[in-house]
């Protein structure tokens, strides 16, 4: 019987990691465009520096749901 190689089933079903990954990344960025808005609303810079730090993360969980690791 032939079998498949695990580097061919990764991608066919996500790991609950990678989905939960991807989930916080849609978060953070949901956050940081309400932070963008109200940085834009409001006459303050706190919004702004919070709105990119939240970016900075989005971009960083990311990263880790969709390298590749190596298995």
């Amino acid at each position: 019987m032939l079998r498949r190689p695990l580097s061919d089933l990764r991608f066919q079903q996500p790991s609950a990691e990678r989905v939960l990954f991807v989930l916080l990344s849609v978060a953070f960025a949901v956050t940081a465009a309400l932070q963008f808005f109200l940085a834009d609303a409001m006459s303050v810079w706190w919004p702004i520096v919070l709105a990119a730090a939240l970016t900075v993360a989005a971009i960083i969980c990311l990263y880790a749901a969709f390298r590749d690791t190596g298995d």
